[in-house]
């Protein structure tokens, strides 16, 4: 029996869960879920959309390029809080030191609410890779 692919949803779930909690720990761990449940969104909608990355250059970069590069508004506006959720997920991720951490998770959860809403209503053709602006 093969096994059924992986509900990204539960990072959401995750990411909320661990808000709760004030240790820091928790709260990257809040941030970090928070992004991969929307990057996990974000990727699934454009391979619908035939977005195949190439070698040498990160995924994460080149998916958030098509979101920002698309001509529809709304996909951009996607794009900047993709963009927004990796620069804070990379702050928790890898900085010793994330100053006022408490106050920020409110805003990446936020983010990740507005982005996963924000794509529900976005049409199913966006984002067409083959619609990016050069």
């Amino acid at each position: 029996m093969a096994a059924a692919p992986f509900d990204w949803s539960q990072y959401w779930v995750l990411a909320t869960e661990s808000a709760q909690r004030r240790e820091e720990a928790h709260l990257r761990t809040a941030i970090s879920r928070a992004y991969y449940y929307v990057y996990h969104l974000a990727l699934t909608r454009a391979e619908e959309n035939n977005f195949t990355p190439i070698r040498g250059e990160s995924t994460h970069t080149q998916l958030w390029r098509i979101f920002t590069a698309n001509p529809e508004y709304q996909c951009r506006r996607l794009g900047e809080i993709g963009m927004r959720l990796k620069e804070k997920r990379e702050h928790a991720d890898y900085r010793d030191i994330f100053t006022r951490i408490a106050d920020e998770v409110p805003g990446v959860l936020a983010d990740a609410k507005d982005f996963a809403e924000g794509l529900r209503r976005l049409p199913a053709r966006h984002p067409n890779p083959r619609s990016v602006r050069s």
